[in-house]
């Protein structure tokens, strides 16, 4: 075991989001310096955690002075003025490689940004690079190591986001989410993690597998700091009530179809935060359909795959990685009836998540089966989200667990498709009434 050198307190590079930004507009920091702050902690760690696939420190410079200058004429500043970003790599950037961490689309600049890439810059962000992912988003190991361990997985396809948050690159960083792509890293790396609802933003110019099912990630450090990133795509979202000014939300506790292989000590961690937790928390019995949300969730997606990838030539269809292959395979001999039943139960199953919210505000259960898995063990498994990804639900990931070996699990809270503020309050009370919390930092890690 090998310490992990934590930034020193008066590093910038260790502030929130909000307390940079906050600084900036106050000129007590400046853009540049902050960025500088993040790329000389990228330059120590980065040997290690490879969570970036992309990153010119010329181009994320330029982009600060520009910011620092545009204040120092009394320019309007947007609400993330001045903040480094990590953009996973599955979003276009037209002044970086936009690859989908795939050789096909090796040095693949495209013409225009993303949409929501769009946003970040108009919101003032800086875009400091592109994190790494695994081959179009697909549950296929990434270059990206997991901060608290060296030898544990990050989790799938956000990891590069997840793991550059936690280990103080990035105060933010932008991820998605088909299936489990943002929970999943959140929950192994120990970062914050926001998936809004289906529709919150535009995601043209992304890497769109299922259209129903994709989805925004955000990944920061704390509910606040979600809620001001957030705040670039819906503003009503930017600042939350007090804790003390909302009454506290009806929970529900719900197992879903994976808890069968969810571990002992990270069931028991779930338990004990439960108890702590000063209302009743109701055990709902899940409607028989979502018992088969996983196989749902996953035929749609091999279907999907077939579609996008199943023509391509023999050569290059040799070069996807093994998983990529095997959905296009599982996609080609799905039958058309059978395509047509699992679309409309994915329908039945988004009725049916509606109706769970009659009596209660929020769900709560675990992010993921357990601690990170071993490096040898594969990236993990995200049947924990995929039922409310298939609905199209807000999800939050919450470092509030820990498991047997110490490392982070997720604390999932789960609301109503479209009420994401409501969610993010749910979480700053859910925060509070669980305190102390572990501050994000990684303590120790395994020197592979």
């Amino acid at each position: 075991m090998q310490p992990i050198a934590s930034p020193p307190s008066a590093d910038p590079a260790r502030l929130s989001a909000r307390e940079a930004a906050l600084a900036i507009r106050e000129g007590r920091l400046t853009a540049l310096s902050l960025v500088k702050a993040c790329l000389d902690r990228v330059a120590a760690r980065e040997p290690e955690i490879r969570a970036w696939s992309n990153l010119d420190r010329d181009v994320a410079c330029e982009q600060a002075r520009r910011a620092d200058a545009r204040q120092a004429v009394g320019e309007p500043l947007g609400l993330l003025h001045g903040l480094p970003v990590g953009v996973k790599d599955v979003f276009d950037t037209a002044d970086m490689p936009s690859e989908y961490g795939s050789a096909l689309y090796r040095a693949r600049v495209p013409e225009a940004d993303a949409a929501a890439v769009s946003k970040l810059r108009e919101a003032g962000a800086i875009i400091l690079g592109k994190t790494a992912t695994s081959e179009f988003g697909m549950y296929h190991p990434p270059p990206t190591r997991n901060p608290h361990d060296l030898l544990r997985s990050p989790g799938v396809s956000s990891s590069g986001s997840a793991a550059a948050v936690v280990d103080y690159m990035t105060p933010l960083a932008l991820g998605t989410q088909h299936t489990a792509s943002t929970t999943l890293p959140a929950s192994f790396c120990g970062a914050f993690a926001f998936k809004p609802s289906l529709g919150f933003t535009e995601m043209t110019g992304s890497n769109i597998l299922v259209p129903r099912l994709a989805h925004l990630g955000l990944l920061a450090r704390s509910v606040d700091d979600l809620a001001l990133f957030a705040g670039a795509f819906n503003p009503a979202l930017a600042e939350l009530d007090p804790v003390g000014k909302f009454p506290a939300p009806r929970i529900a506790f719900v197992r879903g179809p994976g808890w069968t292989n969810v571990t002992f000590d990270a069931a028991t961690a779930l338990k004990t935060l439960l108890s702590r937790i000063r209302v009743s928390i109701p055990e709902p019995v899940l409607p028989p359909e979502f018992d088969r949300a996983v196989e749902v969730t996953m035929g749609l997606l091999d279907a999907h795959l077939a579609f996008r990838f199943g023509g391509l030539p023999a050569e290059d269809f040799a070069q996807l990685c093994s998983p990529l292959q095997a959905g296009v395979q599982n996609g080609k001999s799905m039958s058309a009836p059978h395509y047509l039943e699992l679309d409309a139960l994915a329908d039945r199953l988004t009725a049916l998540a509606d109706g769970l919210f009659a009596e209660h505000d929020l769900l709560i259960t675990l992010s993921t089966l357990g601690e990170a898995t071993r490096l040898e063990e594969g990236p993990g498994s995200g049947v924990m989200s995929m039922p409310w990804s298939l609905c199209g639900l807000p999800t939050l990931s919450l470092p509030l667990l820990r498991g047997k070996q110490g490392l982070p699990i997720g604390l999932q809270l789960i609301g109503p498709k479209g009420r994401d503020r409501s969610l993010l309050q749910a979480a700053a009370w859910v925060v509070a009434e669980t305190s102390p919390v572990t501050h994000i930092k990684p303590e120790n890690a395994n020197v592979a």
